[in-house]
Order: C-alpha cells, then sequence, then structure tokens
C-alpha cells in the first residue's frame, strides 16, 4: 500500500518538475494515479487486501489534493 502511494507521489512530482499543471487538473491525475494503482493491485492481491488498498489510497490522496 505504501509503495502504491510512493509511486503515486513520484508521478506528481515528476509533473511538478515538468510544471504540466497548466494542462491538466491536479484532483483528475490523483484521481487517475489512484484508479490505476487499484487496478494493479486488484490482479496482484486478493479481495481483502485490494480492499485496504483503495482505503488506504483514497485516505492518503486526499490530503495529496
Amino acid at each position: 500500500m505504501e509503495q502504491a502511494l510512493e509511486r503515486i507521489k513520484m508521478q506528481l512530482a515528476q509533473m511538478d518538475r515538468e510544471n504540466k499543471w497548466t494542462e491538466v487538473d491536479r484532483d483528475e491525475v490523483i484521481d487517475l494515479l489512484i484508479f490505476e494503482e487499484i487496478k494493479a493491485a486488484s490482479y496482484q492481491f486478493g479481495y481483502e487486501k485490494v480492499g485496504k488498498t483503495v482505503e488506504f489510497l483514497l485516505k492518503e490522496c486526499e490530503q495529496l489534493k
């Protein structure tokens, strides 16, 4: 779960460095990154772990918005 959050933070940092925020909405990007991490977790883990990952990412990423 923490690894997924770190990947999201790295993607956001990359966009910050490239100053891409004039082209896209930060909240939408965060939502899309969360979706991609959840999708990846669904292939990798069972339902319980995916559910915990969803809860964790929604809570932690809300602070990034």
